[in-house]
C-alpha cells in the first residue's frame, strides 16, 4: 500500500511539473511574441525616419545644386561682360535650363511641405526675374552697349535680387536641417525604445527559462543516483560557458573592428586595422592581404599577418583558387582540394577568402594554421565577417576617392578645377604666412587659342587643351598646384618659390609649349605659344583674389607686348618709384582679349 502511494505521488508530482513547465513556456512565448511585435514596430519607425532623413538630404543636395548652377550662370554673365569672351556665353545659356530643371526638382521634393512649396514659388519668381535681367545684360553687351551692361551689373537692384535668392535658399536649407534634426531625434528615440523593449523581453524570457531550468534540474538531481552523471553534466555546462565566452569576445572584437573600419580615411589604414584584429583573434596564424591591381592581371600583397614567409608577394589571379572560383577556398592535407600556387602548403590548413563588394573583385585574404583541423566554427565565422566588413570598407573608400577626384578635377585636362584652386590658394597663403616663405601665383594663357580652335575645330581645341594639361603636369614640381582656370586660361600655384624660381619655371613651360605636339586623328597639330603673368605673395597682395588679379594684369601686359612671353608684375613700391599708377585688373581686358 505504501509503495502504491509513493508511485501515485511521484506520478502526481511529474504531472504537476509538466503543467508548470507548459505554463511558463506559454508565458515565455507570449513575452517573445510581444517583444517581436515591438521590435517590428520600432524597426518600421526607424525605416520610415531613415527614409525621411534621406529625403531631407535630397532636398539639401538639390538646393546646393541650384545655388551652384545660379552662381555658375552669374559668373559666366559677369565674366562675359568683363572680358567679352564669347566662349562664356555658352555656359551661361546652358545654365538657364538647368536652373529651371532644378526648380522642378525642388518643387517635386517639397510637395509634402506647404511652407517649402511657398518658398520654392518665391525662389522660382526671384530666379525668373534675375535670369531675365541677366539675359538682358548679356544682350546689351552683345549689342555693343558695354557701359550699360557694366552699369546694370553694379546696380543695387541686381545685388538685392541676388541676396534675395540666396536668402530663400538659406531659409529652405535651414528648414530642411531642422527637419533633419527632428527626424534624427526620432530615429534615436525609436532605437532606444527598440533596445529597451528587447532588453526587457530578453531579460524576462531568460528569467523564465532560468526558472524552468531550475525546476528541471531539481527533478534531475532528485532522480540521479550516480555522481558520475552529475559530474559529466557539470563538465558539459562548463564547456558551453567557455564556448559562449569565447563567442562573446569574438563578437565584441568584430563589432569594434566594424566601427573602426567605418571611420578609416584610406585603404592602408583599413587593411592595417583588419590585419591587427585577425592576428589578435587567431594567435599563431600567418597570412597576407593582397590587392587585385587595376590591370586585373596581377595580385600584390600589401599587408602581412604573422610569419608570412611561405606566401608569394606577387602572383597572377589564376594562381589563387579562390579568385578563380569567386568564393572561399580551403586546403587540408588529404582532403583532395588543390593547394593555391601562391602558398607553400605543408601539414596545416590554408584558406583563401575573396575580398569583393558590389560584384567587384578587390583582392584576397590568405591564412595558414599549423593545425590540420583548421579554424573552429566561431573563428571561421568571425574571419568571414571581417572579410565582408573589410570588402565593403575598401569599396566605399575607392568610391569616395573617385567622387572626390571628379569633384576637384577638370575632366578634359585632368588638372585641378577652379573650385579646388580657390581652396588650395587660401591654404597655401596661410601656410606661407605662417612659415614666412615666399609663394608665386601664375596665370597662363594659350596665345591665339580661338584662331587654333577655328582652324582645327572644337576637337582640335580640346586635344590642344588636353595635351597642354599633360605638359603642365609633367613639368610641375611635386608641390606645385596646377589648375584650369577656365577656357584656355590656367593657373599655377608655386609654394615656396621666389620670383627667380617662378620665372625660370614659367620660362621652361613657355619653351616647351612651342614644341608641344598635339595628335588629332593621326595628324600632328602644333605651333602654339604661351603667355604668362606672375604675382608674388606677400609683395602683390594679402589674399588669393588680389594675387590672381595682379597675375592676370601681368598676363594682359604680356599679351599687349606681343605674346609668347612671361611678365612678372611689379610691386606697388616699384610702380610708385617710377611714378606710374598700379595696373588695372581683369576689368581692363575688353574686346581685344577675345582673340587670344
Amino acid at each position: 500500500m505504501d509503495a502504491s502511494q509513493g508511485i501515485f505521488a511521484g506520478a502526481r508530482w511529474r504531472t504537476g511539473l509538466g503543467k508548470r513547465v507548459f505554463a511558463w513556456l506559454a508565458l515565455a512565448s507570449l513575452i517573445f511574441a510581444a517583444v517581436t511585435a515591438g521590435l517590428f514596430a520600432s524597426i518600421a519607425q526607424l525605416v520610415s525616419s531613415a527614409g525621411w532623413m534621406a529625403h531631407s538630404y535630397q532636398v539639401i543636395d538639390a538646393l546646393d545644386r541650384t545655388e551652384d548652377v545660379f552662381t555658375d550662370a552669374q559668373s559666366a554673365e559677369r565674366g562675359y561682360v568683363a572680358t567679352c569672351k564669347l566662349a562664356l556665353i555658352s555656359p551661361f545659356r546652358s545654365d538657364l535650363p538647368r536652373l529651371y530643371s532644378q526648380i522642378s526638382v525642388l518643387r517635386g521634393l517639397t510637395a509634402d511641405n506647404p511652407a517649402q512649396q511657398r518658398r520654392v514659388a518665391s525662389l522660382h519668381a526671384a530666379l525668373n526675374d534675375e535670369l531675365t535681367r541677366m539675359s538682358a545684360v548679356v544682350a546689351e553687351n552683345l549689342g555693343g552697349d558695354l557701359k550699360g551692361a557694366q552699369t546694370a551689373l553694379s546696380a543695387p537692384a541686381d545685388i538685392h535680387a541676388t541676396r534675395t535668392i540666396f536668402t530663400i535658399i538659406d531659409a529652405m536649407e535651414a528648414e530642411e536641417r531642422n527637419l533633419l534634426a527632428t527626424r534624427l531625434h526620432n530615429i534615436q528615440r525609436n532605437a532606444v525604445l527598440a533596445v529597451t523593449t528587447c532588453s526587457i523581453g530578453v531579460a524576462g524570457s531568460l528569467a523564465i527559462l532560468g526558472f524552468l531550468f531550475w525546476l528541471i534540474r531539481r527533478e534531475v538531481r532528485r532522480r540521479e543516483d550516480s555522481e558520475l552523471s552529475l559530474h559529466q553534466s557539470n563538465s558539459r555546462l562548463v564547456g558551453s560557458l567557455a564556448a559562449l565566452k569565447r563567442y562573446n569576445e569574438t563578437a565584441r572584437s568584430v563589432a569594434v573592428l566594424g566601427e573602426l573600419l567605418q571611420t578609416c580615411r584610406n585603404k592602408d589604414e583599413a587593411i592595417a586595422i583588419a590585419a591587427q584584429h585577425i592576428e589578435q583573434l587567431l594567435p599563431g596564424t600567418s597570412g597576407t592581404i593582397a590587392e587585385l591591381q587595376s590591370s586585373r592581371d596581377l595580385v600584390e600583397v600589401i599587408c602581412t599577418i604573422g610569419d608570412a614567409s611561405g606566401f608569394a608577394t606577387r602572383f597572377a589571379p589564376d594562381d589563387c583558387w579562390a579568385l578563380r572560383r569567386g568564393r572561399s577556398h580551403r586546403y587540408r592535407p588529404g582532403s583532395g582540394e588543390p593547394c593555391c600556387a601562391h602558398l607553400t602548403c605543408g601539414g596545416g590548413m590554408s584558406v583563401c577568402l575573396t575580398l569583393s563588394a558590389h560584384n567587384e573583385m578587390l583582392g584576397v585574404l590568405s591564412l595558414q594554421t599549423a593545425d590540420p583541423a583548421g579554424l573552429d566554427g566561431a573563428a571561421e565565422q568571425a574571419v568571414q565577417t571581417i572579410v565582408e566588413q573589410l570588402s565593403l570598407t575598401l569599396s566605399n573608400l575607392r568610391l569616395q576617392e573617385t567622387l572626390r577626384n571628379q569633384s576637384i578635377r577638370d575632366p578634359l585636362t585632368d588638372l585641378f578645377n577652379r573650385r579646388y584652386m580657390d581652396e588650395a590658394l587660401a591654404r597655401e597663403i596661410a601656410r606661407a604666412e605662417r612659415h614666412g616663405h615666399p609663394m608665386a601665383v601664375a596665370m597662363l594663357d594659350i596665345d591665339h587659342f580661338k584662331r587654333f580652335n577655328d582652324a582645327h575645330g572644337h576637337d582640335g581645341g580640346d586635344a590642344l587643351l588636353a595635351a597642354f594639361g599633360r605638359m603642365l603636369t609633367e613639368n610641375a614640381r611635386a608641390e606645385d598646384i596646377v589648375c584650369r582656370y577656365g577656357g584656355e586660361e590656367f593657373a599655377v600655384i608655386l609654394p615656396g618659390a621666389g620670383l627667380r624660381v617662378a620665372k625660370d619655371r614659367l620660362e621652361t613651360l613657355r619653351q616647351k609649349t612651342k614644341h608641344l605636339a598635339v595628335q588629332l586623328r593621326g595628324q600632328t597639330l602644333g605651333g602654339v605659344t604661351l603667355s604668362a603673368g606672375i604675382a608674388m605673395f606677400p609683395e602683390h597682395g594679402p589674399n588669393g583674389a588680389v594675387l590672381l588679379h595682379v597675375a592676370d594684369t601681368a598676363l594682359y601686359q604680356a599679351k599687349q607686348e606681343g605674346r609668347d612671353r612671361v611678365v612678372a608684375a611689379p610691386t606697388a613700391e616699384a610702380l610708385h618709384a617710377l611714378g606710374r599708377p598700379a595696373a588695372a585688373g581683369r576689368g581692363s581686358r575688353t574686346g581685344t582679349e577675345g582673340g587670344t
